[in-house]
């Protein structure tokens, strides 16, 4: 007994120090009352006690290692919506309950906590969700101060937040609505670039779902842009893990000034859960497709002008960091001999525009025009070769060197003009040999007829001899051999004709696609159906519906339900009938999440009913 009453003791001196263990020590209560309480008993309560102990010093010195961060939901809503505040503590929580600022016209109301874990670098990290309403009452630029919250031993300020309220009638902008689940971005290396310098640029589309991608517009007036590439890839941006594209292409100014580059327009369906009770719970599993344009910041990218200090009288506009190598050959020729003249400039920056130096060759040559070819295996590295050719004759045997030459660029990077230059070539120049009139042979003493054969032409054979059919002509195997290139070559013209009518029509194409999609799933459809698979059934005729009224109204496959049947279909000339088959096919699928049907007659009538309607959807006219 005297040991349960210093047990006693232990426990109301550490319920007073703060009742951290108070559970664990209340169990321990327990088990120590009434009499013949045992040692053993308090040896393991003592072990748990131990510990309890040793896990509350493990968590204070883990302390410092609690990362928090506070974020909006959204940054711009109406009055009377609301935002969700996150607090987000990871690998701790906080040691006592946070205390948000309080704001005229703003009330904020906890919403309750969630528990995440994660795996980041393969450690575990188990992150505490508090989360809190955001209800603003009048419109107007909000600002949630920073605030500290207890973390520890010590406190944790939070970032600022900003918050746009619009009156309650006014729209939002599709970039503002659904800036939580995508944004945009244009990355360059720097903002500082000289006329015709090229720079690298990135546009970053970050979602959190979506499909089909249109290739993104960038808006940028005094600046040429090559095609963009992309790729794709997965980036944390703050607390949230967004998949993000990458388009990636070359931007060179052509005028100076303070120039705006973008927005950049990104526009593609963004998939988000819906809110349930649609057809798109259940075959798309609770996720609709939203058509978003996404429209990012726009940069301000100084460009400054060419220096007009120390620029060469040969300067020709080539702006970057380049080296030249050059040859000819042949160097020993006769006049009016061609030479050609090699000239290949390697480097990077803008290599288009590298022209031919110019070679003063004056009188003593007769030049031709250059040609060009530019090998660079990487555009958006903007390194590689420029190859220029140039031909020129001698036009007298004085000729005893081709001259020397020079190439002229600005370097950005050291902000001054370089020269390289190259020798004068040695050229040997023979004359060329006097050509010796061609010996008459005269047969005739007549001399009238010698005069006329010393200058007029001699025919070749002035007798043709006697002409004749040739019998090959009058042969069917002739004929038909002959033909069968000409027949080959009209199939492949014709060939060619559709492949390239299809490339320039579109709408023709998905038609096409889409008519053997319904013809092959119109053949699994009463498969299924005499299978009785009822579920593979309908998950199989919606989207066969989706395809087939998409291609029909040119609309994404995932965008179609069932209004769409009331607002456009009936606009193309559907007749009643068929507007109530579909209608009740939508039905049907959507009633089979909850009742299926089980029958195979009743399958085999759903897949012919779905045929007509079929038949009757393709007989409509359609733009395009």
């Amino acid at each position: 007994m005297k040991t349960a009453e210093g047990r006693e003791q232990k426990v109301a001196r550490r319920r007073s120090a703060g009742g951290f263990f108070s559970r664990s020590l209340h169990r321990m209560r327990g088990e120590g009352r009434g009499e013949g309480f045992c040692a053993s008993v308090g040896r393991v309560a003592f072990t748990r006690l131990l510990a309890l102990v040793c896990g509350w010093f493990l968590l204070t010195l883990t302390a410092h290692a609690v990362t928090f961060s506070a974020s909006l939901d959204r940054t711009t809503l109406r009055v009377g919506e609301q935002v969700v505040l996150t607090l987000r503590f990871d690998g701790g929580q906080p040691s006592g309950v946070p205390r948000l600022p309080d704001m005229p016209n703003v009330r904020i109301q906890f919403a309750g906590q969630s528990q995440q874990i994660s795996i980041l670098n393969g450690q575990r990290v188990v992150s505490l969700l508090l989360t809190y309403t955001v209800t603003p009452a009048a419109p107007g630029d909000y600002t949630i101060p920073s605030f500290n919250v207890p973390v520890g031993a010590g406190t944790l300020p939070t970032q600022p937040l900003a918050l746009k309220v619009l009156a309650a009638n006014a729209k939002i902008p599709d970039t503002e609505a659904f800036r939580q689940f995508t944004f945009a971005k244009i990355r360059v290396g720097k903002t500082n670039f000289f006329v015709g310098e090229p720079f690298a640029l990135e546009v970053r589309l970050y979602f959190t779902g979506g499909g089909e991608f249109q290739m993104p517009t960038l808006r940028g007036d005094g600046f040429t842009l090559t095609p963009f590439q992309h790729q794709q890839g997965q980036e944390q941006v703050g607390n949230v893990a967004y998949r993000f594209l990458l388009f990636r292409a070359v931007a060179t100014p052509v005028k100076a000034g303070k120039l705006p580059l973008g927005p950049v327009q990104c526009s593609f369906n963004l998939h988000l859960r819906s809110s349930g009770g649609d057809v798109f719970d259940l075959f798309n599993r609770g996720v609709r497709a939203q058509p978003v344009t996404i429209l990012s910041d726009p940069l301000d990218i100084l460009v400054q002008p060419l220096p007009t200090e120390g620029r060469p009288a040969d300067f020709n506009g080539a702006v970057g960091n380049f080296q030249m190598t050059a040859s000819a050959a042949p160097l020993d020729v006769a006049v009016g001999d061609p030479v050609t003249v090699r000239v290949q400039v390697s480097g990077r920056g803008a290599l288009d525009s590298v022209r031919m130096p110019p070679l003063d060759f004056g009188e003593a040559f007769k030049s031709y025009p250059p040609s060009v070819a530019t090998e660079m295996p990487d555009p958006l590295s903007m390194t590689g070769v420029r190859k220029l050719e140039q031909v020129v004759q001698p036009q007298n045997a004085d000729v005893k060197e081709l001259p020397a030459f020079g190439f002229s660029f600005f370097d950005p990077d050291a902000r001054t003009y370089r020269t390289l230059k190259h020798a004068a070539t040695p050229l040997r120049v023979r004359a060329a040999a006097a050509a010796q009139a061609p010996t008459v042979v005269m047969t005739t003493t007549n001399t009238a007829t010698a005069a006329a054969a010393a200058t007029d032409l001699v025919h070749i054979k002035p007798h043709l001899g006697v002409m004749a059919a040739s019998g090959e002509l009058r042969r069917p195997a002739f004929w038909l051999v002959s033909g069968v290139p000409f027949a080959l070559w009209i199939a492949l013209l014709t060939r060619r004709k559709q492949a390239e009518k299809l490339a320039n029509n579109p709408r023709l194409r998905r038609r096409r696609e889409v008519g053997k999609l319904v013809n092959t799933g119109l053949a699994e459809l009463r498969q299924q159906a005499a299978a009785a698979q009822a579920e593979a059934f309908f998950v199989n005729l919606f989207r066969l519906l989706q395809e087939q009224l998409g291609e029909r109204l040119d609309l994404p496959a995932s965008a179609i339900t069932e209004e769409v049947i009331d607002e456009r279909v009936r606009a193309l000339g559907a007749s009643e009938e068929t507007c109530r088959s579909l209608h009740a096919l939508f039905q049907v699928c959507n009633a089979a999440r909850y009742a299926p049907v089980r029958e195979t007659s009743e399958l085999s009538k759903l897949a012919q009913q779905f045929s007509d309607a079929v038949d009757d959807l393709r007989k409509l006219e359609v733009a395009g």
